[in-house]
């Protein structure tokens, strides 16, 4: 089993359509893949087609309520997936720095390892409680970000942090890759800032990057992944690419 955290500290970046569509992809090539919505927002939850609100969470787990089984929702064939929503953001405050805190998710993951080939997890755009759980528990991290100076600023103290949690935490961490979203290849600022990147951080860089493309939004809208939605648009191609690469890497 994998777990893959998809993580960037800023909001807007993709990471919530990131894990949808690649956890879709993977599911559909006869693996059993677990989604875990580790953000408050619930986008992920909402997106997979959840009431957020009148389901059990993470949360329920984490307060020892519900046993991490319970949680589980099936959302499509071989993939699975635990919600979140608002009350996070309350238990979070209550909990953190707690004795054994940034470990919670991990011991919960350990007791369903069994079941699942891949678990993506969606991380919120903070370092935060959640993102220090969620980088806990992962083998490998997808740092997902647009081309364009303020999302390019904070990626080496991400990077820092996540050697942080390396040395301290999780010493299996591993950061996979860099993934660029939302890419506009006509534009020449974001060809610069995409060039930057690469002269930077080198083959840490995915050399598959997502289109910006409509699509991708309208499936969202739909609560389906874009392979789903049209599995001919750019949107589609781009993620099963990426997905292939990725597989690749690990």
């Amino acid at each position: 089993m994998k777990v893959i955290a998809v993580i960037n500290q800023k909001g807007g970046e993709a990471k919530t359509t990131t894990v949808r569509n690649l956890s879709y992809i993977f599911s559909q090539n006869n693996k059993k893949v677990l989604t875990i919505d580790m953000d408050a927002q619930g986008n992920l939850t909402t997106n997979s087609g959840i009431l957020k609100r009148e389901v059990n969470t993470i949360v329920d787990v984490f307060t020892g309520s519900k046993n991490i089984n319970d949680v589980i929702i099936n959302v499509h064939k071989n993939l699975d997936h635990i919600p979140n929503n608002m009350e996070m953001s309350d238990f979070s405050l209550f909990l953190e720095k707690s004795a054994g805190w940034t470990k919670l998710l991990k011991d919960y993951i350990k007791t369903i390892k069994n079941d699942y080939d891949y678990i993506f997890i969606d991380c919120p755009p903070a370092l935060d409680f959640c993102t220090y759980n969620s980088l806990g528990a992962a083998d490998e991290v997808i740092i997902t970000l647009q081309a364009e100076e303020n999302s390019v600023e904070g990626i080496s103290d991400l990077i820092r942090s996540i050697n942080m949690i390396r040395e301290r935490d999780n010493e299996n961490l591993n950061v996979l890759g860099i993934a660029i979203t939302k890419f506009k290849k006509s534009t020449n600022l974001q060809n610069q800032f995409y060039n930057l990147l690469k002269n930077h951080f080198g083959d840490l860089v995915f050399e598959t990057v997502i289109r910006d493309n409509i699509k991708i939004a309208e499936a969202n809208y739909n609560h389906k992944s874009v392979v789903q939605f049209d599995k001919n648009s750019n949107g589609a191609k781009d993620y099963i690419a990426l997905s292939i690469e990725i597989l690749n890497r690990i």
